[in-house]
């Protein structure tokens, strides 16, 4: 029975694998939306790490020669998680932009190193083998704490700017944004324990002794996010889909407020309205979000639009500058210019809508 047991996992493997490899077609399939693209390939990534083990324990039968051409495609979970997310919760500030672009460099710099290395190696590269790494028998230390040390690096980095992301939203934790984030944090985990068992230990036989554990969770959880998503595409019941309607309401709700507080920070400390030629994608960069949910929280938050709320600041400005003393002197429209405004009719049309009188009446009432 214990001889049987190696093969029965492979077979669990192979099922889980092929399995995964159809999900990820279904869920292509049955959706046009960018958030579940990123999701299948979240998807993909586990499959394609099922796919590199599977695929060196069958090589090792041709040459152990081969088992060191590995692709580290499970690096590009941490990014297909940290995308989804931001398509999923509409975060598009310029920070999340770049911190996107520097884990998409990072992944495709480590894989065109492991893409160069498996192409000497199945070349039959000896020579290049034994220079870089130990033997054909052990798992090559040096590309073993190499690959380690950056996919490691790269889960930690993708787990800390995801939860930075989703922390304000207060999110249900049954939400697949959590599931997925719960996955990554358990296969990075199991990476950390390996890594830090290799540097006391030494490397294990990459074929001879493979980590089952890492591949039976890899396989169990890629299953269980793959069907979740198949199953929730199609069917959802009715009272769960109010529920679904209530939660992205509130959730909709809770982003809005968290972007109407820097909108309001933004303006009383940045002081945006004195620039004449402010303009709505001015201060959708300062508050490092769209122009759509800049006007959203106007129009549903504060109950304005963007001119009206942008000249009760500079209408305040003018209010003040009034009342000082080295301004007693100014004539209106300079004082006017001075806190943002360009044109005396827009000038005289916001004071009174804001005041209920015109500048002149107003300044003769601080007399």
């Amino acid at each position: 029975m214990s001889q049987q047991f190696p093969q029965i996992l492979n077979h669990f493997y192979t099922f889980g694998l092929l399995n995964i490899f159809l999900l990820y077609i279904l869920i292509l399939a049955y959706s046009d939306k960018k958030t579940l693209l990123w999701y299948g390939a979240f998807v993909l990534s586990i499959g394609l790490e099922l796919f590199n083990y599977l695929g060196l324990n069958f090589l090792y039968n041709y040459s152990t020669n081969l088992t060191l051409a590995y692709l580290p495609w499970i690096a590009f979970v941490p990014i297909s998680l940290y995308k989804y997310v931001l398509l999923r919760l509409n975060v598009n500030g310029k920070n999340q932009k770049r911190n996107f672009r520097f884990m998409l460099i990072t992944f495709f710099t480590v894989f065109l190193y492991f893409m160069i290395k498996s192409y000497y190696v199945l070349l039959g590269d000896l020579n290049l083998r034994d220079q870089f790494f130990l033997t054909e028998f052990t798992y090559p230390k040096i590309e073993y704490w190499i690959n380690g040390a950056i996919i490691i690096t790269m889960e930690i980095t993708g787990i800390c700017l995801t939860f930075t992301i989703i922390k304000p939203f207060k999110l249900n934790f049954r939400n697949d944004v959590y599931i997925l984030l719960a996955f990554l944090f358990i296969i990075t985990t199991i990476h950390i324990i390996s890594f830090i068992d290799s540097i006391i230990s030494g490397p294990a036989l990459i074929i001879s002794n493979p980590n089952n554990f890492y591949l039976t969770v890899l396989t169990i959880l890629g299953l269980i996010i793959s069907y979740r998503k198949i199953l929730g595409l199609n069917y959802k019941p009715e009272s769960l889909q109010q529920k679904t309607v209530n939660e992205k309401t509130k959730s909709d709700n809770s982003q809005l407020k968290i972007i109407e507080e820097k909108i309001l920070v933004v303006m009383e400390e940045g002081d945006l309205y004195k620039n004449p030629k402010l303009q709505l994608k001015d201060l959708s960069k300062a508050v490092k979000t769209s122009d759509n949910y800049i006007s959203e929280v106007f129009s549903k938050q504060l109950e304005t639009n963007y001119y009206d709320f942008i000249n009760s600041y500079r209408v305040e400005e003018v209010i003040r500058l009034m009342k000082l003393e080295t301004h007693i002197d100014y004539k209106l429209m300079a004082i006017a210019k001075e806190a943002g405004f360009n044109s005396k009719t827009t000038f005289n049309t916001a004071f009174k809508k804001s005041t209920g009188l015109t500048p002149s009446q107003y300044r003769k009432q601080l007399s």
